[in-house]
């Protein structure tokens, strides 16, 4: 038995659709690429969230979580249209489980969360399709937010990384960062 079972239907709904809409909300961050992009990023979405059931090492909150998500997989085009309020709505089951779960499988749960929606922005490198002077401001921005995190003593993506994150999935990787208490760099 799973500490799903004992949530209220609404509660375990946000729960379990929740690692679905973070990528979905990422995907549709920004329209470069197309069809294209969108089917790269949805293939991502899918392949993460496969892995993470398997990954027996992890969170048992993060198992139980991705497992059910998987299985439902028959209510995901549904999900991925719910994505206005995923802000909120990630604040609202952090919220939840900090009542049933202790704090660490809640830090796990964040985390997936963010790097679920790290993984649907790395699968298109939208940068390739930019003019000059969007490229150039990329490349300062990436300089100096390197520049930031080594002042720092924290770790930063490689150019190749960053340049595959387009500034509207950026944007909004900063922002679900910011909701789920995490330093996104």
């Amino acid at each position: 038995m799973s500490f799903l079972d004992e949530l209220p239907h609404d509660h375990r709904e946000l729960i379990v659709s929740l690692p679905y809409r973070v990528g979905a909300w990422i995907s549709h961050a920004d329209d470069v690429g197309g069809d294209v992009a969108d089917e790269e990023e949805k293939t991502a979405l899918a392949n993460i969230l496969h892995g993470f059931t398997q990954d027996v090492f992890g969170s048992e909150v993060v198992q139980y979580v991705m497992a059910e998500t998987i299985s439902r997989k028959q209510d995901w085009e549904k999900w991925a249209t719910e994505t206005k309020n995923v802000s909120e709505d990630c604040q609202r089951a952090i919220d939840l489980l900090h009542d049933v779960v202790d704090e660490k499988e809640v830090n796990a749960f964040k985390q997936r969360l963010l790097e679920i929606a790290e993984a649907v922005a790395l699968a298109f490198r939208e940068y390739d399709k930019l003019d000059f002077i969007t490229k150039l401001r990329i490349y300062i921005m990436y300089y100096r937010e390197k520049y930031k995190a080594a002042r720092k003593n924290r770790s930063f993506k490689s150019m190749d990384q960053y340049l595959n994150i387009s500034l509207k999935e950026r944007q909004t990787l900063n922002a679900l960062a910011s909701v789920l208490g995490i330093q996104y760099s």
